[in-house]
């Protein structure tokens, strides 16, 4: 990914959503649809932690979700392949951001890592698992060098549970309960705060690491 490409990832982040889809083509009649919130918290909610420190992301969101498009509560257990991207950037100078993911040990609690990844030096998708109708995913980031930092999380669609697999949700997927320290954007980069919008917020986290 070149410089210009990460760039729009930062200003315009997930305005389309990095999207986890099925593998396979099916043909289903009638399918319903659904679209869900679900939130990720970072902590310790600081702006700055230390190199070899532990940055958490945890998920815990009941599978009983209200439906965003009726307002209805809707049991969606059982889920398969929801999934979320995770991105780190690093802003380099004035005009250079590249990715960071390798600056980075990243220890999944909860959850599973997929091997492949389609930038595998910015980010790295994971599966957000289930327990007892909770969603789950718990990841431990730990920094192996200083620097200037963002992360940023996906959405998800065509998610169907395992019992329906023509029955498709999209997922919105956001920090929730967490300071994102805006205004490090602002002092590293003013031009892309100017441009980061509504859907762009939710998605992303920024820190240092000393």
């Amino acid at each position: 990914m070149g410089t210009s490409s990460k760039l729009i990832l930062v200003v315009a982040i997930f305005a389309t959503t990095i999207s986890s889809t099925c593998k396979k083509k099916l043909i289903c009649a009638d399918a319903n649809s659904y679209s869900f919130q679900i939130g990720i918290s970072a902590y310790p909610d600081k702006d700055s932690i230390h190199v070899s420190d532990t940055l958490w992301l945890e998920c815990n969101s009941p599978s009983n979700l209200k439906d965003l498009l009726s307002g209805d509560m809707i049991d969606y257990s059982g889920v398969k392949n929801l999934e979320t991207v995770l991105t780190l950037l690093q802003f380099q100078n004035a005009t250079n951001v590249q990715g960071a993911i390798r600056n980075f040990s990243i220890n999944v609690i909860k959850g599973t890592q997929f091997n492949s990844s389609s930038d595998p030096t910015s980010n790295q998708e994971y599966l957000i698992t289930e327990e007892n109708k909770i969603f789950k995913l718990k990841l431990a980031i730990i920094p192996k060098d200083t620097g200037r930092f963002v992360l940023t999380i996906s959405n998800a669609s065509g998610i169907h549970r395992t019992n329906d697999v023509c029955t498709k949700a999209a997922f919105e997927i956001d920090f929730q309960n967490t300071n994102q320290h805006f205004y490090l954007l602002q002092l590293w980069r003013p031009d892309l705060y100017l441009t980061l919008d509504a859907l762009g917020k939710p998605k992303v986290y920024y820190f240092k690491v000393y």
